[in-house]
């Protein structure tokens, strides 16, 4: 069985017999710790109005993790209430991780970094100063950065640093697989994909991004409680 319990479950989506999301779940939940055992491994999730299934329907279970992993899980309803609903996981079901981590969990951002140099060709070019850039959005996979100081070509590799938390900045390379221009010419910015990043990098990333979307959704919680 595939999961990795150190890294958070932020999101449980709930699938029913065509593949299609029936349910979607970022609180409420409780997943079993007991996959490796021979126990029933049961997934408990509460709320109101649930959609309500037949006892022992099968149905998809498709976990996101803070860092963006998503696995997908078997299970068959055991319980199913407009306020409860248990699911079992079957054990010799297939699990699968789905193939969308690179794209999965892009974010919109305003944060501030620094390009340390870049690498174009067989050369190294290292600035006086640290460029200024501006990072507009971030997954695990890369970033859109502009950079009003510093131009950047396609396939440059460039040192970036950025400011995640107040006590990290990452220092990752970053290949430019696009550059961006507006309709006049002029460069809007740049897409870059991480290169060669540590599992401790990708973890921070991962933090970065629920902080960030738990921020957002505190934010729109509050506007409907004012509404």
């Amino acid at each position: 069985m595939l999961l990795l319990f150190s890294n958070k479950i932020i999101k449980i989506e709930i699938l029913d017999a065509s593949g299609s999301v029936a349910l979607t779940f970022e609180k409420g939940f409780v997943f079993p710790k007991n996959l490796d055992s021979d126990d029933d491994s049961i997934l408990i999730i509460k709320g109101k109005k649930l959609r309500e299934f037949v006892r022992n329907e099968q149905l998809g279970i498709v976990t996101t993790l803070r860092s963006g992993e998503r696995i997908k899980y078997s299970g068959v309803v055991s319980v199913s209430l407009d306020s409860q609903l248990n699911l079992k996981i079957m054990k010799t079901a297939r699990t699968e991780m789905l193939e969308e981590r690179r794209r999965y969990f892009k974010i919109k951002v305003q944060e501030k970094g620094r390009a340390l140099f870049f690498i174009r060709g067989e050369d190294t070019y290292r600035l006086e100063e640290p460029a200024l850039i501006e990072i507009a959005d971030i997954n695990i996979g890369g970033i859109f950065m502009v950079s009003p100081e510093q131009t950047f070509s396609q396939d440059d590799l460039v040192c970036v640093e950025i400011d995640l938390f107040v006590d990290y900045k990452l220092n990752a390379m970053a290949r430019v697989l696009r550059v961006q221009r507006t309709p006049e010419g002029d460069i809007k910015g740049y897409g870059c994909e991480f290169q060669g990043l540590t599992a401790s990098q990708e973890d921070y990333i991962g933090r970065y991004i629920y902080k960030v979307q738990s921020e957002l959704r505190q934010k729109e919680l509050a506007r409907e409680e004012n509404l």
